[in-house]
């Protein structure tokens, strides 16, 4: 038993060395297929990630040298004007802390140890000239070799697969408490789901299985109840995740506008600035914080419900990949009462 990792090492390295391995005629087939789509997702990410990379690594770069109290700043003043769209998002960061943030920060400097070297070695390969016309490689490759480079060079850059897939599989393993958490959490958004579609399945197919039948082909006809279930239990959790929206957006406005006049008041406190003529800047003995707090709060909140606690452009586009996250979430934690309702 003690020599099975070494003999698993040994048999591994013996793999890698064997050669390729011939791709069965049906992956091969299902391949050749999908090629066309493949294609169309490569230009796509080839011509987006790189926007949202560099994005990413700029806010990074500036949030990193902003004092603690300002960046808190920063994020009470988010969660004024943008809580209740990503409500399930930072209930889930809340959830993450409590449960066991020290781990689960190991788990993600680890992640990000190896996202740092594949970005040097994708800086790095872009500045490869190796025909030496003056161009760089990588400008010159349509866009799903490219994708294939990309990914050849994020591959070659992680030198220890085995501990980037355990500290994945550990944050994985968080995500799922996370998500216990977060079903508890949101229990009334999702029985009042449950119970809207329970409520309104049965009268909806009874009228609208004999009008879209008369305009069905015949050949799909039994896909009907299956459509029109979908379609119900679609509409009831948006229904339901936009009242959880609004009293998201107004419990995030309140605990944003805190969170930004107490930070700044530290932020002044540690510049040496106490009082503002015969006020204390000091929130143990003032109300000047709950005084700014709530009235961000108040704007913020009217901000949200004019926009119909939607983003406005252009902070939809920048900030979309935060809310596919944040569809993910919502569908993770409704998804399964849904389902089990269905049953």
């Amino acid at each position: 038993m003690e020599d099975e990792p070494l003999h698993r090492q040994a048999r591994i390295a013996q793999l890698l060395q064997g050669g390729t391995v011939e791709v069965p005629p049906k992956v091969k087939e299902v391949l050749t297929k999908l090629e066309p789509l493949i294609t169309v997702i490569a230009k796509v990410v080839a011509v987006v990630g790189p926007l949202y990379v560099k994005a990413g690594v700029a806010i990074y770069k500036f949030c990193d040298r902003l004092p603690w109290d300002a960046l808190l700043a920063l994020v009470g003043l988010g969660m004024c004007f943008f809580g209740g769209h990503y409500a399930a998002s930072i209930a889930a960061i809340e959830a993450f802390a409590l449960a066991g943030w020290p781990e689960t920060r190991r788990r993600l400097t680890a992640v990000l140890r190896e996202f740092k070297l594949v970005a040097e070695a994708n800086a790095i390969d872009n500045k490869k000239d190796d025909d030496g016309d003056g161009i760089p490689d990588a400008k010159q490759l349509p866009p799903n070799e490219l994708l294939q480079r990309k990914l050849l060079v994020a591959a070659a850059a992680v030198k220890q697969p085995d501990d980037l897939v355990k500290a994945l599989g550990g944050l994985y393993t968080s995500w799922l408490a996370v998500q216990g958490t977060l079903r508890i959490q949101f229990a009334r958004t999702v029985a009042l789901a449950v119970s809207i579609a329970s409520l309104i399945e049965m009268p909806l197919l009874k009228i609208g299985l004999p009008l879209l039948s008369r305009v069905a082909p015949v050949e799909i006809r039994h896909w009907l109840p299956t459509i029109i279930s979908a379609a119900v239990k679609a509409f009831v959790v948006a229904l339901a995740w936009s009242l959880q929206t609004i009293i998201s957006a107004a419990q995030s406005a309140l605990r944003g506008g805190l969170l930004f006049s107490r930070s700044i008041l530290n932020l002044a406190k540690a510049k040496g600035v106490t009082k503002l003529g015969p006020i204390s800047l000091s929130h143990e003995e003032t109300y000047v914080d709950e005084l700014l707090g709530f009235g961000l709060a108040a704007i913020g909140f009217a901000t949200q419900f004019s926009f119909g606690f939607t983003l406005p452009f252009p902070f939809n586009v920048v900030m979309l990949p935060f809310t596919l996250v944040e569809w993910y979430i919502r569908w993770s934690i409704t998804a399964p009462a849904l389902a089990a309702a269905s049953s």
